[in-house]
């Protein structure tokens, strides 16, 4: 077999991608404009059903002006493909796939620049969807224009493959794509960190819901639950929860200074937490005697699968209020297991708490909530590491549930989300495995000058959708910053050239002796 010098065949893609950053930036900035929303609110619904065609057929033009193949889906998915006729006697060729999503999750939280702006600031790219994952994709894209342009002849035919449905927990679109195409033979898709992803935590969204006879005012201070909210989408911590609360008028001063002494001792007792009182000013119920009023709790949003990169503002909101007395009993105790289940981020409260030497613990985040006068539903966002099938958390859950209810008598449904997946290893032992995994940590350590090795995550990707994947990228901890469905998503242009070469360097190296 051929023997080639990584280091040449990125000196060679080197000078290409450089040639061309200024189409790559372009290109990455015209993209991240889509307003590709997925699982957001109704408005978000439609603008996405609007730019999802868009996208992809600005997508065809890019790939068809640089000499490659499209294939559109019905929008649901497609693929930029780069097919070499197979020389006399060389028989079947491989496929390489590199699997990417184009929709994005909702760009909550404060931003100082435009979300679907692309701004570029003192050489940061800034926009929804730079790291996870439209960013990737133009890196992907442009890595494959560098191996075309060089004239390095890859040993596999290379398919970008292209989702819709990624954020949503749906994957349909890469389902169907996998049914309709077949399987690459080997795929990554740049969609975690660096350097190579070949083991993930399972995921499952467990619904704990109750209902109650609508509650009536605190016999004492007239005071009314109304609601409490809290979070956005069941893949993020959230940032914010809220919670109304009505009471007479004339009890406004009584009840208001209670209220700002708990926030006030909540707030100092529990390190991190931000809470404000205000007057919900968006209803002036003065005229009727009656008052509102907001009591709202600020944390920081991040990937649910790294929840200590953030802050819940819902297990915040549930500690609060399950220590208010003039709180209804009964949601008083849907509350308090809500608080239960928040308590810990190892899910060691739910009966979960579990750990793998190379995949790590199970984490458990509240990630949704919604609390009523008569009812409530939350969202518990669940990663199982290795050992512990997503099945059996559930179970896991339940029996605490049941627990809880027997204690408290408040009964609580435990449901399944729509999706449910295990825990999943890529073993480099395994024929044929290896070589490719190698070419990956070898493009890498070419590229950055550090080694190359394979790590685990608590994130979710399409690697649990095709087979023989594994997460490789975008992000490169020590040098930039995880921001994946946080405010102000940005990569350094720095990182955006030096993954376009990663990526070219894997196209060029797969399948082939390194030297």
């Amino acid at each position: 077999m051929l023997t080639l010098n990584a280091d040449e065949i990125k000196d060679a893609l080197e000078k290409i991608v450089d040639g061309n950053l200024d189409a790559l930036i372009r290109d990455t900035t015209r993209i991240i404009g889509f307003e590709t929303v997925s699982g957001g609110t109704p408005a978000q619904e439609a603008r996405y059903q609007e730019q999802i065609p868009a996208c992809l057929a600005w997508l065809e033009a890019l790939a068809t002006r640089h000499g490659f193949r499209f294939q559109n889906f019905e929008n649901e998915s497609a693929e930029i493909e780069w097919a070499i006729e197979p020389q006399p006697g060389e028989g079947r060729r491989c496929v390489f796939g590199i699997a990417t999503h184009i929709d994005v999750v909702t760009p909550a939280g404060n931003w100082s620049h435009p979300p679907f702006g692309g701004e570029v600031v003192d050489g940061i790219l800034y926009g929804r969807g730079i790291q996870d994952d439209k960013g990737p994709l133009m890196q992907a894209f442009y890595g494959l224009v560098a191996v075309k342009e060089a004239g390095i002849r890859p040993p596999c035919d290379v398919r970008i493959i292209i989702g819709t449905k990624e954020e949503t927990g749906d994957w349909s679109d890469i389902h169907n794509y996998v049914k309709r195409r077949g399987a690459p033979d080997y795929s990554f898709t740049p969609d975690a960190d660096f350097p190579v992803i070949t083991g993930e935590k399972g995921m499952i969204n467990v619904i704990v819901s109750a209902k109650w006879p609508a509650v009536a005012p605190n016999a004492e201070t007239g005071m009314l639950f109304m609601s409490l909210r809290g979070g956005e989408r069941s893949n993020i911590v959230p940032a914010l929860a809220e919670a109304a609360l009505r009471f007479p008028a004339e009890n406004r001063h009584d009840v208001m200074k209670e209220l700002v002494r708990e926030t006030t001792v909540f707030t100092v007792e529990n390190h991190g937490s931000n809470v404000t009182l205000v007057p919900n000013n968006e209803k002036d119920l003065a005229t009727t005697g009656v008052y509102e009023a907001l009591v709202s709790f600020v944390g920081k949003a991040a990937h649910s699968s790294t929840p200590s990169a953030g802050h819940n503002a819902i297990a915040d909101a549930m500690k609060f209020f399950a220590d208010i007395e003039s709180i209804p009993p009964t949601v008083r105790a849907y509350i308090q297991f809500l608080a239960l289940a928040s308590a810990e981020t190892d899910g060691s409260t739910l009966g979960i708490a579990s750990t793998h030497p190379f995949v790590g613990d199970t984490t458990a985040v509240v990630s949704l909530a919604e609390v009523g006068p008569e009812g409530g539903k939350a969202t518990l966002n669940i990663r199982p590491t290795m050992g512990l099938p997503a099945a059996e958390a559930l179970e896991r859950v339940r029996a605490v549930a049941a627990a809880f209810t027997d204690a408290t008598g408040l009964e609580l449904e435990v449901s399944p989300g729509p999706k449910m997946v295990d825990a999943i290893f890529l073993d480099p032992n395994r024929e044929g495995i290896g070589p490719f995994l190698e070419s990956l940590k070898t493009a890498y350590s070419t590229v950055t000058g550090l080694p190359g090795r394979m790590m685990a995550v608590g994130g979710t990707t399409y690697a649990k959708a095709i087979p023989n994947c594994c997460a490789f990228g975008p992000v490169l901890d020590g040098v930039d910053k995880e921001l994946a469905h946080q405010a102000n998503e940005h990569l350094a242009v720095s990182s955006i050239r030096r993954n376009a070469l990663i990526y070219g360097l894997s196209v060029a190296l797969m399948g082939r002796n390194v030297g």
